[in-house]
C-alpha cells in the first residue's frame, strides 16, 4: 500500500481522539520527554507547534531552550529559531502553522546540528520509519543533525506493521507516546 493510504488511516485515528484524551496524553508525552537523557543532555530541543490534533509540546519551552522551525521563503527552507514565549513569539506561518516571528534570529548551523529534534508524524513503526504529512520538509530539516530524532505521536499512531519507506526518508531513533518510549529497532524502555 502507498503512503497516502497510511496517512488517511492514521490521521483518522488521531482525529478520533477527544480533547480530554489528547490533553491527558499530551501531559504524559511531555513527562516522558522530560525524562529522556537525550532531552536533558542536549543544548536545547527543536520541537513543533501542534497543528490540528498533534501533541502539544509548547509547555516544554519553560524548561529547556526551545526552538521551532520558521520557513525562510527567500531560501526555500526552514530555519530553527529560539522561542521563549508562545504568546509573544509565534505567528501563523506557512500552511497556517504557528512559527517564530520574522524578526527573531535563526540559530547558527553548529547549534542547529546539536539540538534534539522532537518531530511530528502521522505514523511511525518500530523500526523508526516516520510517515509525515508529505513533502519531505522534515527530512530536509533533519539533514546533518547529530542526535537521533525523536518522533512524538499518540499511541494510536504507532504501527505494528512496517510502513512504506523510500531511500530519502530519514528514520527516527526514538518514538515517544503517552504509553512509553520506544527505541527503534530495540523494543521499548
Amino acid at each position: 500500500m502507498d503512503k497516502s493510504f497510511f496517512r488517511r488511516e492514521f490521521s483518522a485515528r488521531r482525529k478520533a481522539l477527544d480533547a480530554g484524551t489528547r490533553s491527558s496524553a499530551d501531559a504524559a508525552i511531555r513527562d516522558r520527554i522530560r525524562a529522556l537523557p537525550e532531552f536533558v543532555s542536549a543544548p536545547g530541543a527543536a520541537g513543533f507547534a501542534a497543528f490540528g490534533a498533534e501533541p502539544d509540546l509548547l509547555p516544554l519551552m519553560a524548561e529547556r531552550p526551545f526552538y521551532l522551525p520558521r520557513f525562510e521563503a527567500a531560501e526555500g527552507r526552514y530555519a530553527m529559531v529560539r522561542v521563549r514565549d508562545p504568546e509573544r513569539d509565534l505567528v501563523p506561518g506557512r500552511y497556517g502553522i504557528l512559527e517564530p516571528r520574522p524578526e527573531l534570529p535563526a540559530v547558527g548551523e553548529e547549534l542547529r546540528r546539536e539540538l534534539l529534534y522532537l518531530v511530528p508524524a502521522v505514523a511511525c513503526d518500530r523500526t523508526g520509519t516516520r510517515l509525515g504529512r508529505g513533502g519531505g520538509w522534515y527530512d530536509r530539516i533533519l539533514a546533518g543533525v547529530r542526535r537521533a530524532p525523536v518522533a512524538v505521536i499518540y499511541g494510536c499512531q504507532l504501527s505494528e506493521d512496517p510502513l512504506p519507506r523510500e531511500a530519502h526518508d530519514l528514520a527516527v531513533g526514538l518514538i515517544v507516546t503517552e504509553a512509553g518510549v520506544f527505541r527503534c529497532g530495540r523494543g521499548n524502555d
